[in-house]
């Protein structure tokens, strides 16, 4: 989906999807921080194997970006595939990030309930494997972040080039 929103947004974009292996470590934070950026995506939900993995990790790693970046636009992004097992105390983990970042002040961070990429009728269209998206549910996660990165980037004086199919 990044490089759908490339596209869109005549932008380079860096991905560092690490196909199962972004767990939240603090020196992936730190490198990321390190690196010049217009906006930033946080969507490692999936990655993390477990509730606690995912509670133990992600405000700090919001907050290593935060502290090296206190203006960068930070959109924060729960998983998009099903498990009503987790669902819920998954994203609560995640929108927790987003709330704390918000009640300290942080007025350049974004909240986006993955699950409302698909829709609520025939979700298995958009994964292969009940967990990895085809090409539809890329395009479905594009289609959901764009118009809060639209607001980011051209908040932050961007000239966007390009829409999405609505």
């Amino acid at each position: 989906y990044l490089n759908i929103l490339g596209r869109i947004f005549d932008s380079d974009i860096v991905n560092l999807g690490f196909s199962g292996s972004a767990l939240g470590e603090k020196e992936i934070a730190e490198y990321i921080a390190s690196l010049n950026m217009s906006a930033f995506i946080m969507d490692y939900d999936d990655n993390s194997p477990t509730l606690q993995t995912l509670a133990d990790t992600h405000y700090n790693f919001y907050k290593i970006i935060r502290d090296a970046k206190p203006d960068l636009p930070i959109i924060i992004v729960s998983r998009q595939h099903p498990d009503p097992d987790t669902d819920e105390a998954r994203r609560t983990v995640i929108k927790n990030t987003y709330e704390k970042a918000k009640k300290a002040g942080d007025k350049n961070v974004y909240f986006i309930d993955g699950t409302e990429a698909y829709g609520t009728y025939n979700r298995d269209l958009f994964m292969t494997d009940g967990l990895h998206q085809n090409d539809l549910g890329m395009y479905a996660i594009a289609k959901m972040l764009y118009p809060t990165l639209k607001t980011v980037l051209d908040k932050e004086g961007y000239k966007t080039s390009g829409t999405i199919i609505r």
